[in-house]
């Protein structure tokens, strides 16, 4: 009885803390998606269709995020999920006001989740950086090529970097 008891104290020990470790793997990357989805999966956990499908994109034009309609865009490597990328910036109805105050917004909701980033400056660009053990998250504003514009980058720190190969071993 005693080496059953110590068996089964031993083996769920062991259990708990695996089953802890799987269910914690399930929590979202970024959105509803994790790092290593295919493009199948993304479009299956995204709410609408894409707006364009590409080699190693999917974009969606016209996300609602904070009141307001952003893009995002999903890039991949060969068949998984890479970086994720929401991108707001001036045009006809929105002004760069409208883009610093996104700015600010996601400024403030990255730190109060991740706490202080680490700021940097390159050129007329202003990035923030901020690191989870999974991923790195670059907020960038600043006056660019098409005019004001602000981008929340989400970028897989845990992805090899080497294209995913299919089961036949092609690219």
């Amino acid at each position: 009885m005693k080496f059953f008891l110590k068996t089964a104290v031993s083996a769920l020990i062991f259990l708990l803390p695996t089953t802890g470790l799987l269910y914690g793997q399930q929590t979202a990357d970024v959105r509803t998606v994790r790092w290593g989805f295919s493009p199948k999966q993304v479009k299956e956990a995204e709410p609408t269709k894409p707006t364009s499908v590409k080699k190693e994109k999917l974009i969606y034009a016209r996300t609602p995020i904070n009141d307001r309609i952003m893009g995002l865009e999903y890039e991949f490597n060969g068949d998984s999920l890479l970086s994720a990328s929401y991108y707001y910036y001036t045009t006809a109805s929105v002004t760069k006001d409208d883009v610093l105050a996104a700015s600010v917004e996601f400024e403030k909701q990255m730190t109060d989740k991740y706490g202080r980033g680490k700021t940097a400056l390159l050129g007329d660009t202003r990035n923030i950086i901020w690191l989870t053990p999974r991923t790195q998250i670059t907020l960038s504003v600043g006056n660019v090529d098409r005019g004001w514009s602000v981008e929340l980058v989400y970028l897989c720190r845990v992805c090899s970097g080497q294209p995913v190969k299919d089961v036949k071993g092609k690219r």
